[in-house]
């Protein structure tokens, strides 16, 4: 190791000393900002891509991986069993592909969607090709009379809940539609097996479409079996049956539609104890009111809150949406829980959604979730139009804008998480972290390795929201996916053969995640770095700290 005192003036990096000091106000911090500076140099926050059957071939997902994404997001609904397990393959083999071009391991998380037992629409009187236009104003009766189950028209629809008649005049009932939009119906007349509605907000609807209410708690075993569709699908549409298959899949988490309550959560993680698989993470959609007046008990149960901003606003008034935005995001920083947002990149007038993707990084989003449609309308009109460049191109530049966003973020002079670091502290690794980030900001650190296991120490580190990345380096390559859901973490799947000595152990895992970080170009020579690391094999947490300089040699060996 060399000291910077050993090093020549010449050798040491220039970047320090601008933009190291923190102001004491935002207001000082913003007018002091120039457009001119270029942006962070790694990108700390992470990128959720859905994979599906228009993307599904290793070769476009590995191009979608050398883009930026950190996640990916299985679109399994409808899918037969077989299909989806080719689709799990292909992203193995993508990443598989990019890991080899790198020449180290690239942990891609993997994400699959758990649909909980759905209310869904009868089929139509044309058959299941069908389609009806409710107009505006229009009145429809809605019926949980099974003999329109095949029957149904713009007039009168069967739907498969028994407690449909147990809705209030007044409630709002949401329809998905098949244009753009979602057809909105309200209550007006409630009777024994029927409630009339009027159409509010028209649109065309098919066989077997979803029906969300709005402000209405929902409970499981009110969903009968036969609203589920039918075939092969059926174990997929079944959340049991979902569960198992993500299991033996070996994704790194589940995300759960439509949480209302926390025991909708601990339904799920019961499932997965079951199957001992307690390790997988349960992400928790939030789409209702309902879940944002519980979102408390929620993210207490749950290891992450995903928000889909145009499906929260069908039941919240618009004007609103923001403000659950805040709330949910300031309390997942509480709890140190990611916080997944999905937001939208327009392909013709990209601008403002690039300030909507600007501010969902400043106010402290860890992923942010993209959805690109590969069978897009404008691949008609322009032959030449290729849908898998134009999502590189657009996952590129949010990644850009991402990183614009992170360099001008404000750190307070009380960095991170002012709760944490005043609450006493009975467990010693977060005691430990907290000195980690205290002594990485005072010593100007570039960056925090730390020794894990589990990732534990990583998130708790994540959660005190310290100013330099952590590089969390772990022998197991669930570990190190699952950590792509913390903002600020890089996670380093290390695999060389485990040393008896355990010093001699930690010196190589240590000197692979500098090498890392000298091939990133978050460490040069000179720049000061903080280690964690367990003093002893099976001490259970780390319980060392140390600050160390970075040699001027690209690799250190260790005899």
């Amino acid at each position: 190791m060399s000291l910077p005192w050993h090093i020549p003036l010449e050798g040491l990096s220039k970047s320090k000393g601008k933009g190291d000091g923190v102001q004491p106000t935002a207001l000082k911090h913003y007018s002091n900002l120039c457009v001119h500076d270029n942006p962070c140099e790694e990108l700390q926050m992470g990128l959720m891509c859905d994979i599906g059957m228009h993307n599904k071939e290793p070769v476009m997902i590995q191009r979608l991986i050398a883009a930026g994404m950190t996640i990916a997001r299985l679109a399994i609904r409808d899918l037969e069993p077989e299909v989806c397990s080719q689709l799990v393959q292909s992203v193995r083999e993508a990443v598989y592909s990019y890991s080899v071009d790198l020449k180290f391991i690239y942990p891609l998380a993997v994400v699959v969607d758990i649909q909980n037992p759905q209310i869904v629409t009868g089929e139509l009187k044309g058959g299941p090709d069908a389609t009806v236009e409710l107009l505006e104003n229009e009145i429809i009766r809605l019926t949980t009379g099974t003999g329109w189950s095949r029957c149904g028209t713009a007039e009168r629809l069967y739907v498969g809940w028994e407690n449909l008649t147990k809705l209030h005049q007044g409630d709002l009932i949401f329809i998905d539609s098949l244009t753009p939009g979602i057809v909105t119906l309200v209550v007006s007349e409630v009777g024994e097996i029927s409630v009339e509605c009027v159409v509010s907000t028209g649109g065309t609807i098919g066989s077997k479409m979803t029906v969300r209410l709005s402000q209405v708690p929902l409970e499981v075993d009110s969903v009968p079996s036969s609203a589920c569709s039918d075939g092969l699908q059926q174990s997929l549409q079944h959340i049991e049956g979902q569960i198992a298959w993500a299991v033996g899949s070996d994704v790194d988490a589940l995300l759960i539609a439509n949480v209302q309550t926390a025991q909708d959560i601990r339904h799920v993680r019961s499932i997965l104890t079951s199957k001992g698989k307690e390790n997988v993470l349960t992400l928790a959609s939030i789409d209702t009111v309902l879940g944002i007046d519980n979102i408390q008990d929620i993210i207490d149960e749950a290891n992450g809150i995903y928000l889909d901003r145009t499906l929260l606003s069908t039941d919240l008034p618009v004007e609103k949406v923001f403000i659950a935005q805040k709330l949910i995001m300031a309390k997942c920083m509480e709890k140190g829980k990611p916080c997944i947002c999905k937001a939208v990149i327009n392909e013709q007038v990209p601008t403002l959604c690039m300030t909507d993707i600007a501010n969902l990084v400043l106010d402290g989003a860890d992923v942010l979730s993209f959805e690109f449609y590969f069978d897009s309308s404008v691949k008609k009109l322009a032959p030449s139009y290729e849908p898998l460049r134009m999502a590189e191109q657009c996952l590129i530049a949010a990644g850009i804008v991402c990183r614009q966003a992170e360099r001008i973020l404000w750190q307070p002079q009380m960095y991170g998480n002012l709760e944490l670091t005043q609450t006493p502290l009975e467990e010693p690794t977060k005691a430990i972290c907290i000195s980690a980030v205290e002594l990485a900001m005072r010593s100007r650190a570039s960056v925090i390795i730390c020794l894990t296991n589990s990732g534990r120490t990583a998130k708790l580190l994540a959660q005190v929201r310290p100013t330099r990345p952590v590089v969390a380096v772990t022998r197991l390559c669930h570990t190190a996916r699952q950590l792509r859901f913390w903002r600020g973490v890089r996670s380093l799947h290390y695999f060389d053969e485990p040393s008896k000595d355990w010093s001699k152990e930690i010196d190589c895992r240590i000197q692979s995640a500098v090498d890392y970080c000298k091939i990133k170009r978050i460490l040069r020579t000179g720049d000061a770095y903080i280690v964690l690391n367990g003093s002893r094999r099976g001490v259970g947490y780390c319980d060392s700290v140390r600050l160390l300089y970075a040699s001027s040699l690209d690799v250190v060996p260790v005899t």
